[in-house]
């Protein structure tokens, strides 16, 4: 059922003003439950256990590293800013030679030959 004024002219010379009372008040109520479902899926990311749902798988890892660093550096503070400080270089070194292995292996990758295809007997 529409509610536009020219469609509803055509229903009133072929219906009742109780059909059209009818057909009115069950496209409301469609329209007030559409509208119902978009509240809902509007204001879905905003209830607490989704939002802390959410927080909690990315802050996670973050914060299990930062735990153990605090807690080695707390432990033993000789021992670990050595530690630290070669772990830093180590992951600068990674960092600039990931991208020339990766392009190596890609190089590599492209030459392999096709697979044969085998007819059936």
């Amino acid at each position: 059922m529409t509610t536009h004024p020219t469609k509803l002219a055509r229903l009133s010379s072929a219906a009742s003003l109780a059909e059209r009372r009818d057909a009115l008040v069950a496209e409301c109520a469609l329209q007030r439950l559409a509208l119902d479902v978009q509240t809902r899926q509007l204001l879905e990311p905003l209830t607490g256990g989704k939002l802390r749902h959410t927080l909690a798988t990315r802050f996670k890892v973050p914060l299990m590293i930062g735990g153990g660093i605090v807690g080695l550096l707390l432990v033993r503070p000789r021992r670990f800013v050595p530690l630290l400080l070669a772990g830093a270089s180590l992951l600068k070194h990674a960092n600039t030679a990931l991208p020339l292995i990766r392009t190596v292996l890609q190089r590599v990758g492209k030459r392999t030959p096709p697979p044969v295809e085998r007819q059936p007997p």
